[in-house]
């Protein structure tokens, strides 16, 4: 079955085609989050907006199953992961790009964030 494209932009990366939106979600606090999606749904993950101002640790949540550098990690989806520090006031398309080309790329160690945004 497919993705919902409706109201969603699209972004191709590497012959994969990713659908992302922006929205303010009720259930989370009224934060603003950046929500991306691959066609097939194995890759979901959802970035909050404006991390950047916060003192917190920026991090996405991940909630599918691909992401680099989770592969042998055992629990699988609905983790969060510390990220750069991403000038993220403006959701863009190059923003979108730069969260997926880093959710891509092989990393050497990932560090986990608790819902609160602290290091586990």
């Amino acid at each position: 079955m497919g993705i919902n494209t409706k109201g969603r932009r699209k972004l191709e990366y590497c012959g994969k085609m990713y659908y992302w939106n922006v929205r303010q979600d009720a259930e989370d606090l009224d934060r603003i989050g950046l929500n991306i999606v691959s066609e097939d749904k194995k890759f979901i993950v959802l970035y909050h907006v404006a991390q950047a101002d916060n003192d917190k640790i920026s991090h996405i949540v991940v909630k599918g199953m691909e992401f680099v550098g989770l592969e042998n990690y055992p629990q699988k989806g609905w983790v969060r992961i510390q990220t750069p520090i991403w000038d993220d006031r403006i959701v863009t398309p190059s923003l979108m790009r730069i969260i997926v080309e880093w959710c891509l790329l092989p990393k050497d160690r990932l560090a986990f964030v608790d819902w609160e945004g602290n290091l586990l």
